[in-house]
């Protein structure tokens, strides 16, 4: 059985909620990693904010497959201009 088109969009916005998270927990440990000058503490912190980063974008994950349809909308049409010289 082949993967459907919303299947597709799904995984699309998994990946697209994934690396927005992941990027908004990667600035947060770098702000901590300043703030937290013991490395243990920071150790400890850093690995709190991953799980629950991790966490929250498989929830986010869960919810969605369990109770939403996904379909992706492209952005209106990408006009490219040749010119030769």
């Amino acid at each position: 059985m082949g993967t459907t088109k919303v299947d597709k969009h799904r995984e699309k916005m998994d990946r697209m909620v994934q690396e927005e998270i992941t990027k908004m927990f990667e600035k947060v440990l770098d702000y901590a990693e300043v703030a937290v000058p013991n490395n243990d503490q920071y150790r400890k912190l850093r690995s709190k904010i991953l799980r629950v980063g991790n966490n929250c974008i498989r929830n986010i994950q869960k919810n969605v497959e369990k109770y939403y349809d996904v379909k992706y909308r492209a952005p209106a049409e990408t006009i490219v201009e040749v010119i030769q010289r």
